[in-house]
This record gives structure tokens, C-alpha cells and sequence, in this order.
């Protein structure tokens, strides 16, 4: 849970020093919205941001907008996933272990596909084909060109997080589990 948490901290200090290197009124009114509300504040962030100079939004607000709710969510989804294997592989030895997490990855995968490719197909249909901003988008961001690191610096918040989770989050195997003689589970089970 600390990766989780140290990952939302970085998300939430990068999210608050981009709204405010783009001129926009209340960066910390973000920052509550997206630890609130998660992606779905995050994508609306991202459809509405003011461009600096050489950056460009293609497709309409609302293709923007899906696009990164899909992104931002499986990324949470990721993590999230991490972190419960992580605690799952304290409870169950490894073979077990991969057999769940392959029929869940194959379930709420496939879960996941269908409701991704639904709501980009929707949100495709209504995109604007011609519709491009094309930065600056804010008088005040006028000559200014975007910051070295950012929109990257995504990337390595959430590659760090992953990493994080592996190393933050210690598996703990509650006492009722060391009675359990993990051996033995085959020759109970008849295939």
C-alpha cells in the first residue's frame, strides 16, 4: 500500500507543478480532484490543460478525454494488479500462484479489452477529425517552450510505482496459512 500511496504523492506533485507552470488557476483543485476521483479527474486534466509552444491535442475534447481515461486506468489497474500479487504470493506457493493470476488475467483481461475497446470506439465516432489545438493555447505560455522532462516524467512515475510495489510491499503470511501443508493439496484433489 506505500508504493500505491507513494506513487499517488508523485503523481499529485507532478500533476500540481504542471497546472501551475501552465497558468492555470487552481493547481491544487486538481490535485484534490485526481485524489478523489482518480483517472477520470486525470483525463479531464488532460483534455482541458493549456498547450505550451510546439505542443499539439489532436481529435476534440472528448477523443482526448476517453483516450487518456483508458490509458490512466490501466495503468492504475497495473498497479493495483502488482500489488495483489504481491500479497497473494505470501499466502500460496508459486504455482499456485501463477494458475490464479493467469485465470484472472485472463478473465478481467478480457473484461478490460471489451470495455477499453468499447468506450475508445465510442468516443473515436465522435472524434473530430480535423479539430487540432496547437500550442500555446494560453496568452500567458506565449514563447515558452514546455518544460524538459514533462509529460515523460509520467512514465517514470509510473515505472518507479511499479518497481516500488515490488519493493515497498512486504508479503506477509498470516499464521492460519503455516498450518496449511501446501504438499499435500494434489493428492486431496482428484483430476
Amino acid at each position: 500500500m506505500f508504493a500505491l500511496l507513494l506513487t499517488l504523492l508523485a503523481l499529485c506533485v507532478w500533476l500540481y507543478l504542471d497546472a501551475d507552470r501552465r497558468q492555470m488557476n487552481s493547481p491544487m483543485a486538481w490535485v484534490v480532484a485526481v485524489c478523489l476521483v482518480g483517472p477520470l479527474a486525470f483525463a479531464m486534466y488532460w483534455s482541458r490543460r493549456p498547450l505550451f509552444t510546439g505542443e499539439y491535442r489532436s481529435g476534440g475534447r472528448v477523443w482526448v478525454m476517453v483516450r487518456t481515461f483508458v490509458i490512466a486506468l490501466t495503468a492504475w489497474m497495473i498497479l493495483f494488479a502488482a500489488v495483489f500479487a504481491v500479497w497473494l504470493s505470501a499466502l500460496m506457493p508459486g504455482v499456485v500462484l501463477v494458475g490464479i493470476m493467469g485465470a484472472l488475467l485472463l478473465f478481467f483481461g478480457g473484461f478490460w479489452f471489451l470495455v477499453a475497446l468499447g468506450l475508445l470506439l465510442a468516443a473515436f465516432l465522435f472524434r473530430d477529425r480535423y479539430g487540432a489545438e496547437v500550442g500555446p493555447t494560453h496568452a500567458a505560455l506565449r514563447g515558452i517552450a514546455p518544460p524538459r522532462m514533462g509529460d515523460g516524467l509520467l512514465r517514470v512515475i509510473f515505472l518507479g510505482g511499479l518497481l516500488a510495489v515490488f519493493i515497498f510491499t512486504e508479503p506477509v503470511t498470516p499464521d492460519w496459512m503455516e498450518e496449511v501443508q501446501w504438499e499435500t493439496v494434489p493428492q486431496h484433489i482428484q483430476i
